[in-house]
């Protein structure tokens, strides 16, 4: 078993950037439709679960820099954050028992102040540039909240190993990867790292985290929800996942039907008390890389890189 402590507030910041910054953000974002959030909005702006604060880049105690781009689409978008000269800090220090909405709240605010400036929303706990769109009402862990991104040794070359359908011995050709999620600890659980991964295997391994995450918060919010009065808790260090927490992680209908509808194992390992890290179970024999390419992980991990719900599936690279 494994002792976790539990934060009584946790706290999300969001960041917008633009050419000019009205002094007014609250009247300007009251003004501003945020959908099926206004009415959250209107409570709570001013108060600290909706915190707003004109920032400028001489004053920042944070680098913009620091902020990226997951999707190709979106690099113009993050060099335009890089650029700016004014900024709106929107930080929700909230109860975690109000979450996930009151991050939900915080992050429509941040997309609403960057569609009325003209600007660029970003996830300053992720560090990722938010796509464009409208903050859907119910949560969905893959709507950006993760960090969760692969690699691109890859894409740029720097890695050589063998793909093992074409070199069994390439199974681990590398262990180049490592996968670490930056959100969870917004919702009061630690983050999430599987390590030591060769570079065919990595969106195996992203897809185990991601469902592991899945699974963790489930259990999480499922907890929090019977009143706990004491602020730590305990989880199981085996854990147990099946394709509906895969399916859950992405938050659509369209479920994704994986080769083996039995469950497979996780253990979890504390490496710090903020990071629990993923791995094989306990009676596997061989590295991670063994365990991700043999037939303990059900392939359909192997092929899902966006969300289901899209018009096309597309396969991993």
């Amino acid at each position: 078993m494994i002792t976790i402590q539990v934060p009584a507030t946790t706290v999300s910041r969001f960041a917008v950037a633009a050419e000019h910054v009205p002094h007014d953000l609250a009247n300007l974002l009251l003004r501003t439709s945020a959908g099926p959030y206004d009415a959250h909005i209107a409570g709570r702006v001013g108060s600290p679960s909706l915190d707003l604060a004109r920032d400028h880049v001489t004053a920042m105690r944070w680098n913009p820099l620091g902020v990226t781009s997951v999707r190709p689409e979106d690099r113009r978008a993050a060099w335009a954050f890089h650029d700016a000269e004014e900024f709106v800090l929107v930080t929700a220090a909230a109860p975690i028992t109000d979450q996930p909405r009151a991050s939900q709240v915080a992050r429509a605010a941040a997309r609403a102040l960057a569609e009325a400036v003209g600007g660029v929303a970003a996830d300053l706990v992720t560090g990722h540039v938010l796509a464009p769109g409208a903050e859907r009402s119910r949560f969905v862990l893959a709507d950006q909240w993760l960090g969760d991104v692969l690699p691109p040794f890859r894409a740029n070359g720097r890695c050589t190993a063998p793909e093992p359908e074409r070199d069994p011995e390439g199974v681990n050709g590398c262990s180049c990867v490592r996968l670490r999620t930056r959100g969870l600890r917004r919702f009061g659980l630690p983050e999430l790292q599987i390590a030591g991964v060769a570079c065919p295997h990595d969106l195996a391994a992203l897809n185990v985290l991601r469902s592991t995450a899945r699974r963790l918060l489930t259990d999480h919010w499922s907890w929090l929800a019977t009143g706990p009065a004491h602020r730590s808790r305990t989880i199981d260090r085996d854990v147990h996942l099946t394709e509906a927490d895969f399916g859950d992680f992405w938050g659509s209908s369209r479920r994704v039907r994986l080769t083996s509808p039995t469950p497979f194992q996780v253990v979890l390992t504390p490496l710090t008390p903020r990071l629990l890290t993923v791995g094989p179970p306990e009676d596997h024999e061989g590295t991670v890389n063994d365990w991700l390419w043999g037939d303990q992980i059900p392939l359909g991990l192997y092929d899902v890189i966006s969300s289901p719900a899209d018009p096309s599936l597309p396969a991993a690279a």
